[in-house]
């Protein structure tokens, strides 16, 4: 599959950098919240990696995901075809190198910042020097994170949207380094999945 170009608009005046090319995006984390993105990922035809430390965990936001597919065939939204095709663009992983091709990686994790850090350390030797790396810690110390990623450029912080609000904007949170190619494909991303973007302070 090619990879979605994600050009940026000329009235957005967020990020003034083209975006990298996004080909597939990783998430870490198995959650309701990271359920929520998927969907809205598979939507817009971009491959997902999802990945979690336990089987169960994966396998329940995979069937999330089925579920919430089988609704909108059921409802005449979508057809049994385009729930299929989205459908095998959704992979689940227990191993953390699987994320290797990912162009964007989002941090979903439901874990202390301490956890999040040594997974951002593993990642250095995962990802493609040039991933976009979307962290969510949990009080939005994004420069903390930032510091344990090789490439501080790469790093921007992310407000997670509720799993139950279809309309919230994604908030993204710079830290110092963070460049200006970083906000550009992720305010991409975020429109081309119909979401509008912010930026906001961290602590």
């Amino acid at each position: 599959m090619s990879k979605l170009n994600c050009a940026p608009a000329a009235t957005d005046h967020i990020a003034h950098d083209a975006p990298r090319a996004i080909g597939r995006v990783g998430i870490m984390g198995a959650t309701a919240t990271s359920a929520g993105i998927v969907i809205d990922l598979l939507d817009a035809d971009i491959p997902v990696t999802v990945y979690d430390l336990t089987r169960d965990s994966l396998g329940d936001v995979f069937a999330s995901v089925r579920s919430r597919y089988e609704q909108s065939v059921a409802a005449g939204e979508t057809t049994a075809h385009q729930r299929d095709l989205r459908m095998a663009l959704l992979a689940t992983t227990v191993n953390l190198h699987h994320l290797k091709d990912c162009d964007v990686i989002i941090d979903a994790l439901g874990t202390d910042n301490d956890a999040r850090a040594g997974l951002v350390r593993r990642l250095n030797e995962v990802v493609k020097p040039d991933a976009v790396v979307l962290t969510c810690p949990s009080n939005l110390d994004v420069y903390a994170i930032a510091n344990y990623a090789r490439h501080l450029g790469n790093v921007l912080g992310m407000q997670l949207p509720a799993a139950t609000d279809v309309m919230q904007s994604w908030e993204f949170v710079p830290a110092k380094a963070t460049s200006a190619r970083t906000l550009a494909t992720a305010t991409a991303l975020a429109r081309s999945v119909n979401r509008s973007s912010a930026m906001v302070a961290g602590h």
